[in-house]
């Protein structure tokens, strides 16, 4: 249904690109959740056609470091994730 290429840079500082496919017309949330499982930054929701997508991530400046994850879910259904690092940045 769909994926997550890749998140450059990766660990990153102040902004991450995540680069991300749809393979059928579909409704699509992109999200980022902490370790916790709450969730930090809806960076798209729409309905997308099938296409290659970029999304980036430039989190507030009071957002901790540490890992993050970036879930892609198609009509409703987590269908791939992505490991990120946010370290100190100016």
């Amino acid at each position: 249904k769909g994926m997550i290429y890749k998140a450059t840079p990766n660990p990153f500082k102040n902004k991450v690109c995540i680069e991300y496919g749809i393979f059928e017309n579909a409704n699509v949330e992109l999200l980022v959740f902490d370790g916790a499982g709450k969730t930090v930054a809806t960076l798209k929701k729409s309905n997308l056609k099938k296409e290659k997508y970029k999304a980036d991530w430039e989190p507030e400046k009071t957002t901790p470091n540490g890992i993050y994850f970036v879930a892609l879910k198609i009509n409703d259904m987590q269908v791939h994730y992505s490991k990120v690092t946010k370290i100190n940045g100016e």
